[in-house]
């Protein structure tokens, strides 16, 4: 089936609903991009995705990546398109800060989006390597700079980040991998093992510039006591030229359920005693604290938020797929006529469903890049400031709401489709496979459950919480009296109401200590705080759509703004509901899961 996909829903977020121009103006952006020049950058984007990168998505599934030797081949045609895209302007030149010209994030992302829709595998490699330089242009030295970021930005290198470990997963303080000062005092030795490493080989570039958390001799226990170091596979001399192996060693390229076109690896570090790596920031304290993780954690919580919403995007192009299928499928009769299935109701809310979910989380997406953009760019401090609040707010709620949801939503076009969507002749089996990773990627879904409960409900003594809540209730109190809109705002304020009275129940459980409630209901509690923001996006855009609808009932675009209004509708109707259940369900708590002995719950 060809790629197609909505562009127009992404115009429409920065063109009408998003204030895009507070963006532009800022001092960074101000002599390079206009409002006028968004659709020509998502029309060609589109171009690119259809005629470029797609074409690639099946065949690395199909021909995955090889493992021979101890040599990674990536599929066919990836060097190629991962090259066309770097060198062309549609990868990290233009999502890296400090890199003039580069693009605000709302803008960028609408790109990234469709690259990740069309080939979920090569998007990885893109962000990885976008992320990997931002950590060196954000703490890296000059000298750093010049030495890795030139290449790492025109296609020649790319990058990842080094975390996980065999006895180290989601408890990354307890990482093994050490770290040994030499001759000189930036430089360490490094030893030691990663797993799951994204991107982590293959024969798309050159070289792979990794980014890698180990502990130095002095480092403490624990998370802080890791530092970060700049480790290529090869090394790269003072003047950026390529020297020796630099003792990475690929030892095991993990056999997946999905993403086969990028390599998953297992790699040994200084296995020859010969690795050596860079560090970035400061060595560690008196007390043998360093910024490694904090530093990496900036790469991360970029990941995070794109992780999420590469899900949408896997999500969104199965929608697309699915509604251009029921069009063209015949079946069935209706008035004693057959008819597309697109005719039959059950269809049509399946559509309906896929529609009103990805365009709502697409918009919680955007306010989070939009709130990203503000915090890192604007003059105005106050507002940088409440921004960079409501981003860390939404991280958690766009990272696990939406890999969540994505997965349902791909398998519900699975449906659409019928039995053929169950083969391989059709692209959809494939985003199921490709998507289910989302939700562990960067974390599994209740590690970000317990960053929204424990950590950002409480960041500032709870103040960004109870001002982001606050700014819901205004926009609820100032439009639920919108004509023809009145049940679906009704909806919204008792879902705000209910999702009040779950913060105040945790407040109460983080006042009384009480850890195991707090656990147990943290995930259902992020649902309800996600679902709250994605109904309160939709209507917001469905207030500015049917202004236009009222202003012209015959506007050439008059459908797209009817289908606006139609996804806020079915969602406060047919979504925001849950919210209702999932905060009875928290009030009951209910503790049947923890007062069943261990050895119940083991089948032997």
């Amino acid at each position: 089936m060809e790629f197609k996909y909505n562009t127009r829903d992404l115009k429409f977020i920065l063109k009408e609903w998003l204030p895009t121009e507070e963006v532009l103006e800022c001092d960074r952006f101000k002599e390079f991009y206009s409002i006028e020049d968004i659709d020509q950058i998502i029309t060609e984007g589109y171009k690119v995705c259809r005629e470029v990168i797609s074409p690639i998505n099946a065949a690395g599934d199909k021909n995955p990546v090889r493992f021979e030797n101890g040599v990674v081949t990536s599929p066919p045609g990836y060097k190629e398109v991962f090259q066309f895209i770097q060198q062309n302007g549609w990868g990290s030149s233009s999502e890296c800060i400090e890199v003039e010209g580069g693009m605000p994030l709302i803008i960028y992302k609408a790109v990234f989006e469709m690259i990740a829709a069309a080939c979920p595998a090569m998007g990885s490699n893109i962000k990885l390597t976008s992320g990997a330089a931002n950590v060196i242009l954000n703490y890296g030295t000059e000298d750093d700079k010049k030495r890795f970021i030139p290449k790492m930005l025109n296609g020649e290198w790319q990058g990842t980040m080094n975390l996980t470990e065999p006895s180290a997963g989601s408890d990354v303080g307890d990482a093994l991998a050490k770290s040994y000062p030499t001759d000189d005092p930036r430089v360490y030795k490094i030893k030691g093992t990663k797993m799951f490493i994204t991107a982590g080989d293959g024969s798309i570039c050159d070289n792979i510039i990794h980014l890698v958390l180990a502990r130095p001799p002095q480092g403490c226990k624990g998370s802080a006591g890791l530092g970060l170091y700049i480790v290529p596979k090869y090394w790269v001399n003072e003047d950026g030229s390529v020297g020796k192996p630099n003792d990475v060693t690929t030892i095991a390229v993990e056999h997946k359920m999905g993403l086969k076109g990028s390599a998953t690896c297992m790699l040994n570090y200084g296995e020859n005693d010969e690795c050596y790596g860079i560090m970035l920031g400061a060595p560690p304290d008196e007390k043998g604290r360093s910024q490694g993780l904090a530093m990496m954690f900036r790469m991360m919580n970029e990941s995070r938020i794109g992780t999420g919403h590469n899900a949408n995007a896997q999500a969104s192009s199965a929608y697309a797929q699915a509604s251009q299928y029921a069009v063209e499928r015949v079946q069935g009769y209706i008035k004693g006529e057959r008819v597309p299935i697109v005719k039959h109701p059950d269809v049509r809310r399946m559509l309906m469903d896929m529609k009103a979910h990805t365009e709502g989380i697409r918009a919680m997406i955007f306010k989070g890049y939009y709130s990203l953009d503000i915090a890192e760019n604007s003059n105005n401090k106050v507002k940088a400031k409440k921004c960079e609040a409501i981003a860390a707010i939404l991280t958690p709620l766009i990272k696990c709401y939406s890999s969540e949801t994505a997965v349902v939503m791909t398998c519900e076009a699975m449906q659409v489709l019928g039995g053929v969507g169950y083969t391989n002749e059709f692209p959809i089996e494939q985003s199921v496979r490709d998507s289910k990773i989302l939700t562990i990627w960067e974390g599994t879904s209740y590690i970000h459950a317990q960053d929204l409960v424990k950590r950002k409900m409480r960041m500032g003594d709870g103040q960004p919480f109870a001002d982001w809540m606050a700014d819901i209730v205004s926009f609820i109190q100032t439009n639920k009296g919108t004509p023809g809109l009145e049940k679906e705002f009704n909806n919204l304020e008792k879902a705000y109401h209910c999702m009040d009275e779950v913060k105040k129940i945790y407040d109460s459980w983080q006042i009384n200590k009480m850890e195991e409630l707090i656990g147990l209901y943290a995930t259902r509690t992020l649902f309800i705080c996600a679902q709250v923001v994605v109904a309160e996006s939709l209507l917001e855009q469905a207030l500015i759509a049917q202004k236009q609808i009222d202003q012209s009932a015959d506007h050439f675009d008059i459908n797209f703004y009817k289908g606006k209004v139609a996804s806020a509708k079915y969602y406060a109707k047919n979504i925001l509901p849950n919210v209702f259940i999932l905060s009875e369900i928290i009030k009951n708590t209910d503790l049947s899961s923890q007062e069943c002995p261990e050895e119940s719950l083991i089948v032997n």
